[in-house]
């Protein structure tokens, strides 16, 4: 599987979390603590399901669009979901936000839409990044054009507001003990420490006084499966974690975070092996002293040297 697949799956995972209402208001609250967002409750957000059309000239879904009403405020929040840098991302956020405003305006009666007093509700675009790199890319579209400074105010501008998990520590994520805290925290041990560590870090974390519903527990463990990249569903590790969780046994949960781990480990050897029969075959190496370095089988060898 390419690191790419990888990463969809690691943002589907994110997108289940994001799709409950609490979870988003959560990161409002804490990770964003912008002035827009003071008195939003639950009941004033409302996910929209909307797809937009890629460079490739795909259909694609779009990530998370929440509308909100509050007060006498109405907006829109766009959390686009991001595993690695995207120096494109000025021109993609721009997209975004003029195909959502256009299917505003057009959705918009044309008597009420030519009266003086109508406006465009806000779009208030914000990239969650979660990746190992360092987030270089510009964070406005202004920054995106050239010889922008030329121009000063008479040209288009956006500007982004970037959640870099990394920024963050332990410390300032479990001062709560929510669903989304205990997400990024475990995001943060998936890319900072090795296999066995992340499984002591959920140990931890099941004894923690947490505040997690049945049901975030549930989605926690379908978070964890996506990112850890867990595809053996017969094991029922969502099973486990939520049992480790409700009832305090992490033995069980143990034992699959174990497996995969080791599964992990078998699979990246096999790659190497994969690669350097690769070499071999290319300085035209005999299948069967290929077979004796790599350990592999003859069979496998064989369809290797269909593929390249």
């Amino acid at each position: 599987m390419t690191v790419q697949n990888e990463n969809m799956k690691h943002d589907e995972g994110y997108r289940k979390i994001f799709a409950h209402k609490d979870s988003f208001l959560h990161f409002l609250n804490k990770y964003i603590e912008a002035p827009w967002i003071d008195g939003i409750t639950a009941d004033d957000l409302e996910q929209i399901k909307t797809t937009y059309v890629g460079d490739d000239l795909q259909k694609r879904e779009s990530d998370i669009i929440y509308k909100v009403n509050s007060k006498n405020v109405f907006f829109y929040t766009l959390l686009e979901l991001q595993s690695e840098p995207d120096f494109t991302m000025p021109w993609r956020l721009l997209k975004y936000v003029v195909n959502l405003l256009s299917d505003v305006f057009m959705n918009t009666d044309k008597n009420e839409r030519k009266l003086k007093d109508f406006k465009l509700p806000a779009v208030v675009p914000i990239v969650l990044y979660n990746g190992e790199d360092n987030w270089t890319p510009v964070k406005s579209f202004k920054e995106y054009t050239a010889n922008y400074g030329d121009f000063g105010d008479n040209i288009l501008d956006l500007k982004y507001i970037l959640f870099d998990l990394n920024r963050y520590n332990e410390e300032d994520i479990l001062k709560t003990y929510k669903l989304l805290d205990f997400v990024f925290q475990m995001d943060l041990k998936h890319y900072s420490r090795d296999d066995k560590e992340i499984i002591e870090e959920m140990k931890r974390l099941i004894k923690l006084p947490h505040e997690l519903s049945p049901e975030d527990i549930l989605n926690f463990g379908i978070w964890l499966r996506h990112a850890l990249g867990i595809k053996d569903e017969s094991e029922d590790f969502v099973g486990k974690v939520v049992t480790a969780f409700q009832k305090g046994e992490v033995e069980d949960m143990t034992y699959a975070l174990g497996r995969w781990a080791d599964r992990k480990v078998s699979a990246a050897r096999e790659e190497e092996k994969i690669f350097l029969a690769s070499k071999l075959m290319k300085r035209g190496r005999p299948i069967e002293e290929i077979m004796e370095d790599t350990g592999l089988s003859r069979e496998k060898i064989e369809r290797l040297q269909f593929r390249t």
